[in-house]
């Protein structure tokens, strides 16, 4: 049995929505929950957290994002292998048993990573680390981004991707993610999403060294996403020649 380590990164989730989500972890029981805490102002939600029976942290500051108190219960877990899991959403389901280096979730309104790779990530960028549960040297190797400016969880899939770490997807759906108005995907609009697309696929490029003419190919791709949005994967196969 693979010892899992759940972190939960919080600020001020709505409550009945982060008391549904750790009402879900204590029916898993999983080997043990970290919630971390982004200096929440909401003193339900912070007695909530803290009456749980979970390992409780708080970040030194009140970062803004969740790249910070994720990389914090990164560094706090036993587990062998970490699990992700968004304060207002709900795991279903864990993984039994994991023989590989990544165990993707099956969100029930996200298209399934099934044959996920850099080039269809990079053109329809969505929400699949969240119940994914991967090795916790994994996340050491390839820490979450703890600034605004780029989206922490497609930088991390896209360089596990190019890095060839194995991976499996669960067999049904297992994660219920919920969405709500203050949320950051609904608050900003699609032109401003696509715009932290394409600086996540220039930080992804920087940092994995990749060669120039390779860039220019990952970076044109998230061009026709700005352009297209969810199309995007249509038109790339109209502007490749025929065979």
């Amino acid at each position: 049995m693979n010892k899992i380590s759940v972190i939960v990164p919080f600020y001020n989730p709505p409550i009945h929505l982060f008391a549904e989500c750790l009402q879900g972890l204590k029916r898993l029981n999983p080997y043990e929950v970290i919630l971390v805490d982004d200096c929440s102002t909401d003193k339900h939600v912070v007695t909530t957290a803290k009456a749980s029976g979970f390992i409780y942290l708080k970040t030194p500051y009140q970062s803004g994002y969740d790249g910070l108190p994720f990389n914090l219960g990164v560094q706090k877990a036993t587990g062998d292998y970490i699990c992700r899991v968004d304060s207002d959403d709900v795991l279903l389901e864990l993984p039994e048993c994991i023989e590989t280096d990544i165990h993707f979730g099956r969100l029930n309104r996200v298209k399934p990573p099934v044959g996920i790779n850099v080039e269809e990530l990079i053109l329809a960028p969505r929400a699949i680390i969240n119940g994914m549960v991967a090795k916790r040297e994994i996340f050491l190797r390839y820490p979450m981004a703890e600034d605004p400016n780029v989206y922490g969880d497609v930088l991390f899939v896209l360089r596990v991707l190019h890095n060839h770490h194995t991976y499996t997807v669960h067999p049904r759906v297992n994660y219920i993610y919920h969405k709500h108005p203050a949320s950051i995907q609904n608050s900003k609009s699609h032109f401003f999403h696509r715009l932290n697309h394409i600086q996540t696929v220039a930080r992804f490029c920087q940092m994995e060294n990749i060669e120039p003419v390779q860039a220019i190919r990952y970076l044109e791709m998230a061009m026709l996403n700005v352009r297209f949005g969810s199309e995007s994967l249509k038109m790339l196969m109209k502007k490749q020649p025929k065979k």
